[in-house]
């Protein structure tokens, strides 16, 4: 006698097997859960569609996530000296009167110091620690994108700071 278990749950079972095993074709799928092959494919199909698992031709791949990055604040330190060759070279692309887009991130950061000798620049930036760096810098004008607050890039993010980039333009005076 078998025993049918709720979509759901079948579905949660069926993703901790592969990620478990990486991979998985219908047809394991249909001996170990003692379902269709068409069941076997929706399932699939569901978590694909949800981004759980990567759908390939007769089965499934596990979705390779990358480790979450540590908090902006303790990557400061890392790849110092190619951050700073980095951010100067992206200075030196930058003159005086333009508008520019800072985002959020350690090597951004090194970029925004070393923007203090330049003159009457307009800084669009999502990232507060930008904003907290350039401040009270004479001659730098800065733009601070609203949105919700993502406190691991100390950044600010999501619709409401789509909605202020949709209406700024970057470039020449």
């Amino acid at each position: 006698m078998t025993i049918d278990i709720p979509a759901p749950e079948r579905q949660q079972r069926l993703l901790r097997t592969i990620e478990q095993q990486q991979r998985i074709t219908v047809n394991q799928i249909v001996e170990h859960f003692d379902v269709s092959l068409a069941t076997a494919r929706r399932d699939l199909e569901t978590l694909a569609d949800q981004g759980k698992v990567q759908r390939v031709h007769g089965g499934a791949l596990a979705v390779r996530q990358a480790p979450p990055e540590p908090p902006v604040l303790q990557r400061t330190a890392e790849q110092s000296p190619e951050k700073v060759r980095i951010a100067q070279a992206a200075v030196d692309l930058i003159s005086d009167g333009e508008t520019i887009f800072l985002s959020s991130g350690t090597t951004v950061l090194e970029v925004a110091r070393r923007l203090r000798g330049k003159r009457n620049l307009t800084i669009i930036t999502n990232s507060l620690l930008v904003l907290n760096e350039l401040a009270d810098t004479h001659g730098i004008s800065l733009i601070c994108l609203g949105g919700m607050l993502r406190p691991s890039e100390m950044s600010l993010l999501g619709h409401i700071t789509e909605l202020a980039l949709s209406e700024l333009r970057a470039g020449r005076g």
